[in-house]
């Protein structure tokens, strides 16, 4: 039987605007050029005045989520590059690489092949796994089997910068052919401040819509 040999990466097809932040190397050229560029154009609804302190809001803003994705194990951050608002700039999404751990702590993760009847077993384990009391359910990221989280979360006062409750969607799938690494995608938006309302909904689908798109390479 011929082994499945483990991709070298992924791509997606992004929504207009949307951008790719790469955090293993050519972070900072990336976002001089994708990003930081297009917020000379001031948007609509900001005094002209304050032009400066906005262009500095969203530098400060994006370099926190830089380091916050880095932390966190982030493979690529991805950003609205045109800021035409501020509720706008409360959408990204974050792909990061899972390793194995190996440790027997019945996360799921052990003892996994990523590949065949396997991995979907595993995909079945994870999706029982609560996330701010929401259960997974298992669904296809283009033509990949993954595990589908959502959920919100509100506040909890550790944060002085976040105020509002945020609406997240993870997708966790593995790289086929490579038992030991799995993939995070992670989205979370505030919206407009309102994680049921209809606007933050569609931020929301138009991420699942993305992940539609989803192949390995």
């Amino acid at each position: 039987m011929t082994a499945t040999v483990p991709p070298a990466t992924y791509s997606l097809v992004l929504p207009p605007g949307w951008v790719r932040i790469p955090l293993r190397g050519g972070t900072r050229e990336a976002l001089d050029e994708k990003v930081f560029r297009g917020i000379e154009e001031i948007p609509a609804g900001v005094p002209r005045d304050q032009g400066m302190a906005y262009r500095l809001h969203v530098r400060r803003k994006v370099d926190r989520m830089v380091e916050e994705a880095r932390r966190a194990g982030g493979l690529d951050l991805y950003v609205p590059a045109r800021v035409r608002s501020r509720t706008l700039m409360a959408s990204s999404f974050l792909v990061s690489e899972i390793a194995r751990d190996g440790d027997g702590d019945g996360d799921g993760y052990e003892d996994a092949s990523a590949s065949g009847p396997q991995a979907e077993l595993v995909l079945a384990r994870l999706a029982a796994d609560r996330r701010a009391g929401e259960a997974g359910e298992l669904r296809l990221a283009g033509e990949a089997m993954a595990v589908r989280w959502e959920y919100v979360t509100v506040p909890d006062g550790a944060d002085p910068e976040v105020d509002v409750g945020c609406r997240h969607v993870d997708y966790v799938l593995p790289v086929p052919g490579d038992g030991g690494r799995w993939l995070a995608v992670s989205h979370s938006t505030a919206g407009d401040g309102d994680p049921g309302s209809a606007f933050t909904r569609a931020l929301t689908d138009l991420f699942d819509a993305v992940m539609s798109t989803f192949q390995w390479s």
